[in-house]
């Protein structure tokens, strides 16, 4: 059976399901088979949540809902950026704890119940590594056994995927296929790099992410909580070094500047993973990242054209919105 979940996320997941159906239905006049195609619903469904919005006093004249605010940010982030989606989860006053990992955990529920939507035995789901990706996977493990999904890695490294990957023991238990770049993710040389790229193992796992339905990837920010420094692939002199140059964030380990252009840095010849003009050319990407230290490298990735939905929080969307 699958894991018990607490009642107030269940009323709450369905408020915010039922105040996106709402929107996009009377504000952004959608048929109700289109608003039904956008999030993963038969047009039964459909029908049913807006008569129970009615019922429940949530759609009125106006949408009298917490998410009211987040649904305006999501329609002015798909306009400014040409996103086919964008989620915005609405803010919520910490109290103590650690304030990142809280806002992740929210956007890692946020990501999980939009692909849960769209997630079948046909699925390939390629993933990138961090936080919040992790913590995504994570809360899709049950999920993911039981639907046969696919999986796949969008880079090397290997130790940190073991990590990424772990929370899915439960659904690695069932049938669906993992697929991983054996590889590091970061290697010596660029003589190295082109070796492993050129290996058969590693080239298959390449070739199949272009074919994957959806890529889930998290968005580097350059503090000193970055992954990429946990994750030992830089030292934190490194990091200055790129922000120097320009570096506001990284997609995958490529580090972007403002404009969302990827800078002409050494270690980018010897990161083993799929590039970013390709990622820019798969199905769907799904970027999901959150925190104020997030704005400036999501809104670089955005400004690339690197993603075709978003994920992120209130207060995220304003300041990458300006």
């Amino acid at each position: 059976m699958p894991p018990e979940r607490d009642v107030h996320a269940v009323i709450d997941d369905e408020e915010a399901l039922l105040s996106r159906v709402a929107w996009y239905y009377h504000h952004d006049g959608l048929t109700q088979h289109e608003v039904g195609r956008r999030l993963g619903l038969s047009r039964i469904k459909v029908s049913r949540l807006l008569e129970k919005g009615k019922r429940t006093g949530v759609i009125g004249i106006t949408i009298h809902a917490k998410h009211r605010g987040s649904l305006e940010l999501e329609a002015r982030l798909r306009e400014a950026f040409a996103l086919r989606e964008a989620i915005v989860i609405p803010p919520l006053e910490l109290q103590g704890g650690d304030a990142t990992v809280q806002v992740n955990e929210r956007l890692a529920q946020a990501a999980a119940s939009h692909l849960m939507n769209f997630l079948d035995e046909k699925s390939l789901l390629a993933v990138g590594w961090g936080d919040t990706v992790t913590r995504t996977l994570n809360r899709l493990g049950y999920l993911l056994g039981r639907t046969g999904s696919s999986v796949m890695t969008l880079t090397g490294g290997v130790s940190t995927y073991v990590h990424v990957i772990g929370g899915l023991h439960a659904a690695l238990a069932h049938a669906h296929r993992l697929f991983m770049i054996p590889s590091p993710l970061v290697v010596s040389s660029r003589a190295t790099a082109e070796a492993l790229l050129a290996e058969p193992a590693v080239r298959e796992v390449l070739t199949m992410a272009k074919t994957a339905d959806y890529a889930l990837i998290g968005v580097g920010a350059m503090d000193e909580r970055a992954s990429f420094i946990k994750g030992g692939y830089v030292s934190s002199a490194e990091m200055v070094g790129y922000r120097r140059q320009g570096a506001v964030g990284d997609l995958l380990g490529r580090f972007l500047d403002r404009a969302g252009q990827v800078l002409d840095l050494e270690i980018h010849d010897r990161i083993v993973g799929i590039d970013l003009e390709t990622l820019g050319s798969l199905s769907c990407v799904i970027g999901v990242a959150g925190g104020a230290q997030k704005a400036e490298a999501l809104r670089s990735a955005l400004a690339g054209g690197y993603l075709d939905i978003v994920i992120t929080d209130e207060p995220t969307a304003l300041a990458v919105l300006g």
